[in-house]
């Protein structure tokens, strides 16, 4: 099935996994994706604040966006490696994830990603390596 990426944004947002978090995606251009989370209470942690787990979702997912919005969907990009630093906590608002491709080669991507609350502030710094599978390779693994 080809997809535009028009269509793969909606098929991604319609995902369990984004519709259990409540993700958006709010843009996707080339080397380039925001996306977003309005926090809710299943996103706290038994301490008051989000759970780490949920920005590095957010952080990742941001990374794999930027990819689809470089590489003319030609390929799946799956996470090779990934390092978040939480430098803040967050109980309340919206965090925004900003991520930018910077480096992008023929299989290899790695994204650098700022979560940010709503103010601004910045909440996590995220780096992903992606390694990005061809059609021929995916159908393989199915």
């Amino acid at each position: 099935m080809q997809f535009t990426l028009g269509k793969l944004i909606k098929r991604g947002e319609s995902s369990s996994f984004y519709r259990l978090l409540n993700m958006k995606i709010e843009e996707v251009r080339d080397n380039y994706a925001r996306l977003s989370i309005e926090i809710e209470e299943k996103h706290i942690q038994f301490q008051g604040a989000v759970h780490g787990g949920v920005m590095a979702s957010l952080a990742d997912s941001a990374a794999a966006w930027a990819i689809y919005g470089s590489n003319n969907l030609k390929g799946t990009p799956v996470t090779l490696e990934m390092k978040i630093n939480f430098l803040k906590s967050v109980k309340s608002g919206k965090l925004i994830a900003e991520a930018r491709n910077v480096h992008k080669g023929s299989r290899i991507f790695v994204s650098d990603i700022d979560v940010k609350d709503e103010k601004g502030d910045l909440i996590a710094k995220s780096l992903v390596t992606y390694y990005l599978l061809k059609e021929t390779e995916r159908q393989k693994r199915h």
